[in-house]
């Protein structure tokens, strides 16, 4: 799992960013077989020159055909994150549910892979007969 982060006019500590990556490393687990890229940005979406604290978290992976992107906003940056996070782990899993749910259907891809191992075979003594 391949993890960037990004700041846009806030300050990250490397004890934050550390939290942060071992959180979301937490999550590779609903996606193991497939490399995974994670960016995180994190902004001040309203500094104090504009009147407010606002601050987002955005949090975008992107694995095989599949992307993810979720945005949060709260006064807190650590807050918003865990909030992210907390989305971010709800949309992997529903993946990994669907995933799981089209493997054991009678058409689904773990069935079609092992029949198309099987005729295969079947082909090639076929054709060995024949010759």
């Amino acid at each position: 799992m391949k993890i960037e982060f990004h700041t846009k006019g806030v300050i990250l500590t490397s004890k934050q960013k550390s939290g942060m990556q071992k959180k979301l490393l937490k999550t590779k687990k609903f996606i193991p077989d497939e490399p995974i890229t994670v960016d995180v940005i994190l902004q001040d979406e309203s500094s104090p020159e504009k009147g407010g604290i606002d601050q987002a978290v955005q949090i975008s992976a992107t694995f095989g055909k599949e992307k993810i992107f979720i945005e949060e906003t709260d006064d807190r940056l650590m807050r918003a994150f865990a909030f992210a996070l907390k989305r971010f782990e709800r949309k992997l899993q529903h993946f990994h549910k669907k995933r799981i749910d089209e493997n054991k259907k009678p058409g689904g891809l773990r069935f079609e892979k092992v029949l198309g191992i099987i005729k295969r075979k079947n082909k090639i003594k076929v054709d060995e007969e024949e010759e």
